[in-house]
């Protein structure tokens, strides 16, 4: 199944291009974020997010987990959370998908030497596990920062799964607010993958189909900055 590449700073990833979906190991990798803490560090005073967090290197073609450590990003790339170290639970260390998750991370360090037209980098990586969930009255936001750029390189945005929500469509915009897509990621295993020095993104707000039955959109985001280059955020 090819890449739909749109330009340099875009790509969209269908189902099954970097993960395979249709395997028990995936099943237990979706499943995972039904345990995910709720992320306290919303300054809009948000519950609709959860969220566990893990850092990563690759270089030498291996991906090697690093220590734990916090998430920062500037007030200028964050105004609504940055400026400040947050501390997320981590990605749990015993999982027996963690292989597969460093395949994923390896595979798209791959994906952005192809798509940059480079020879393969070290990376540093930042991977967040994502559930946004539409409380009863209360749309969830996944992007409540508005339309941004997270002051990496590259950034991958991989739909893992979700239940009973509207919403959640993607928007890119070039450096001038031009729109390059609006696109809704469907199906679990389909993926954005952005230049984020080239392009904003954004995604809409999610809310409930049917009222009063739980609903959320599950995601895991991938950040890419190149080791040895000033990281932005």
């Amino acid at each position: 199944m090819g890449e739909a590449t749109l330009d340099r700073g875009l790509i969209v990833l269908p189902q099954g291009k970097l993960v395979d979906p249709d395997t028990p190991t995936w099943n237990s990798f979706a499943n995972s974020w039904a345990d995910l803490p709720r992320d306290t560090w919303m300054a809009d005073g948000g519950t609709y997010r959860r969220r566990r967090y893990a850092a990563y290197e690759v270089a030498d073609g291996q991906c090697t987990r690093l220590p734990h450590r916090p998430h920062f990003q500037d007030r200028g790339y964050n105004p609504l959370n940055g400026g400040v170290e947050r501390w997320f639970a981590p990605i749990e260390q015993d999982q027996p998908w963690l292989p597969m998750l460093a395949t994923l991370i390896h595979d798209t360090a791959a994906a952005i030497a192809r798509a940059s037209g480079r020879e393969p980098h070290a990376w540093s990586v930042e991977a967040h596990q994502f559930r946004i969930e539409a409380l009863s009255g209360h749309p969830g936001l996944p992007t409540p920062e508005g339309m941004h750029r997270d002051g990496r390189d590259w950034v991958l945005i991989l739909l893992v799964g979700g239940s009973n929500y509207a919403g959640g469509e993607s928007r890119v915009e070039d450096a001038d607010g031009a729109c390059l897509l609006e696109h809704r990621l469907a199906q679990p295993g389909e993926a954005l993958l952005l230049n984020d020095r080239e392009v904003r993104h954004g995604t809409t707000p999610i809310e409930a189909v049917i009222p009063g039955v739980p609903a959320w959109r599950d995601t895991l985001v991938l950040t890419f900055a190149m080791i040895g280059c000033a990281e932005g955020g």
